[in-house]
């Protein structure tokens, strides 16, 4: 090839054939790789340029699909609190957390299907405690890096019309405190910093929940298991009758009672009654019951303590974690102003006149731990102070009046 190269090179140099069909004058060697030089630079670019747009295609017509329960039980409070959530204005994350099985994905398409969120829906999943979610994200895309992921957010914003959205689900096997991290750190990146897209995480258990952190920019939301009016609708003894028959269907109100209306456990139990006795599985389920319930009381004592002594530590913010006495007093009253308003209607930023900002709350979060106050942002001339759950804002309704601004708060004892 290259001898190739240097006989046409002396060919234009000499005036030959190629010279001629180009106007009869000879160009040096130099000129000549001058030229190559310049097409190459611009196939180059031309091929960058397709891989960009086949990057931003990807996430253009990316669907979110969730498999459809042969049988549904319709959960109408659930579906319409995360409809209310999936707001592609509010720049704040979105953490859904619930037990396995307990219909998170299924509740999250049915929201994007009814709000016409048909593509431009990115479903990163996580299956191993190996790749982080930036890592993962690129790879599904087939970026060659994190800045064309970014840029390929921004170019389908355009073509759709409204910001992507990129939904992160995290299997309950998935334990690796560097994957939860990345989640935390990618939501708020590319959600809340950058605005590039709407982040949406699914958790399948607590703990992780508890794990999650956005720099208190998230709305967190928990789907729980089926209410005492849920479980008297058709629907379950129908789901009864599709999962275990007759048998499934004649020990209804048992079967409930053993799960605590947590449909994974229910449809399990049910098929169970297909090739056991009813006693068989009851002496079944007790026995994991027992360790079950012990489960559950441990974790809900651990939240509890885990929100009372993020309250703490966000109250007693001092100079050590690089606040002014200014901003120290602001910060308390921020919580006692969250705790007096509505849970739904939390308290404006601009309020403070600049007092304590939202950069304040990140720098308190970030130097402190404290995750009981969030900021949400639907705009950026409408940034509030919200309590980070309904448990947290009775805490702080409990906690806030017996705080004095010049001294640390107390612990109450609520155990």
């Amino acid at each position: 090839m290259w001898h190739g190269i240097r006989a046409m090179f002396t060919r234009v140099q000499a005036g030959g054939p190629i010279a001629k069909a180009v106007g009869g004058v000879g160009i040096t060697a130099a000129g000549f790789t001058a030229c190559v030089t310049s097409m190459d630079v611009v196939r180059r670019h031309l091929q960058e340029a397709r891989d960009r747009a086949r990057v931003t295609a990807r996430v253009v017509h990316s669907p979110f699909h969730a498999a459809e329960p042969a049988t549904e039980i319709p959960r109408e409070q659930v579906q319409a609190q995360i409809s209310s959530l999936l707001d592609l204005h509010d720049r704040s994350p979105l953490l859904i957390w619930g037990n396995h099985q307990s219909g998170k994905s299924f509740a999250l398409f049915k929201a994007c299907k009814e709000a016409g969120f048909h593509q431009g829906v990115v479903h990163v999943k996580l299956d191993s405690d190996k790749e982080t979610a930036g890592e993962r994200l690129r790879q599904q895309l087939g970026a060659p890096g994190h800045v064309e992921v970014e840029e390929a957010l921004k170019q389908a914003a355009k073509t759709l019309g409204r910001v992507p959205i990129v939904v992160l689900e995290i299997p309950r096997q998935v334990s690796e405190m560097k994957v939860l991290a990345s989640c935390s750190g990618l939501a708020k990146t590319l959600g809340y910093d950058a605005e590039l897209a709407k982040v949406i995480v699914l958790a399948s258990s607590a703990s992780m929940a508890l794990r999650f952190d956005a720099d208190a920019r998230e709305v967190r939301c928990q789907i729980a298991s089926l209410s005492e009016e849920e479980c008297q609708q058709q629907e379950v003894q129908e789901f009864l009758k599709h999962h275990g028959g007759d048998a499934a269907v004649e020990h209804k109100a048992d079967l409930l009672q053993l799960t605590g209306g947590n449909v994974g456990k229910l449809e399990e139990l049910a098929k169970d009654l297909k090739i056991q006795t009813f006693e068989q599985v009851r002496q079944e389920a007790i026995g994991e019951q027992d360790g079950f319930v012990l489960y559950l009381c441990l974790c809900a004592v651990l939240v509890a303590m885990c929100q009372e002594q993020q309250i703490l530590d966000f109250l007693g913010i001092d100079v050590q974690g690089g606040f002014g006495p200014k901003e120290v007093a602001a910060a308390k009253e921020v919580a006692r102003r969250v705790a007096d308003a509505p849970f739904h209607q939390c308290v404006r930023v601009k309020d403070f006149g600049g007092r304590f900002t939202s950069k304040d709350l990140a720098q308190a979060v970030k130097a402190r731990g404290a995750h009981c106050i969030y900021v949400k942002a639907t705009t950026k001339a409408d940034e509030r102070f919200c309590a980070a759950s309904p448990s947290v804002h009775a805490l702080l309704k409990q906690m806030t009046p017996a705080l004095v601004t010049d001294t640390k708060p107390k612990r109450w004892g609520i155990f």
